[in-house]
């Protein structure tokens, strides 16, 4: 005979993005601000159609992929890539898990739309999702249908 006890614990909710989590402050309100406007459900397809639109044109030219940084800073050129000021009294590496944590929750939104994707631990991975080469190939071929219609009239 096997007994089993099951206990109901309420967990306290944290009111901080998850990207932010390992830090005792608060994050700026800048940051959340982007992080809502690069997920958001209205918002963030435009942004993740951005975000392919750079890896494609960065592939095409290099061959291969954009790093996060690379494509962080020409989504926010104004600000060098980050999404705002960070708090006072941040040291170098709390700065860096920062930014990791933002840019890279931010691209999992943008993967779970099919915009993007990468390979994990691959430098300069990045590459378009289906959907966005979907997008992509719909946008053409209406152009290209455009273009013929307009040679027959």
């Amino acid at each position: 005979m096997r007994a089993t006890a099951k206990a109901m614990v309420r967990m306290q909710r944290d009111p901080r993005p998850i990207w932010w989590r390992s830090f005792s402050v608060s994050p700026p309100a800048e940051w959340v601000y982007v992080f809502e406007d690069f997920t958001g459900d209205d918002t963030g397809e435009p942004w993740a159609i951005a975000a392919g639109i750079f890896i494609a044109q960065t592939r095409r030219r290099s061959g291969r992929g954009p790093t996060f940084a690379e494509l962080f800073t020409s989504l926010l050129p104004d600000t060098s890539g980050l999404p705002g000021p960070f708090p006072d009294g941040m040291d170098f590496l709390d700065r860096r898990r920062a930014i990791s944590g933002f840019r890279g929750h931010v691209a999992i939104d943008w993967r779970r739309r099919n915009m993007i994707n990468w390979d994990k631990d691959v430098v300069r991975s990045l590459r378009v999702g289906r959907a966005f080469r979907e997008l992509s190939r719909n946008r053409q071929l209406v152009r290209s249908m455009g273009a013929t219609k307009q040679c027959d009239l």
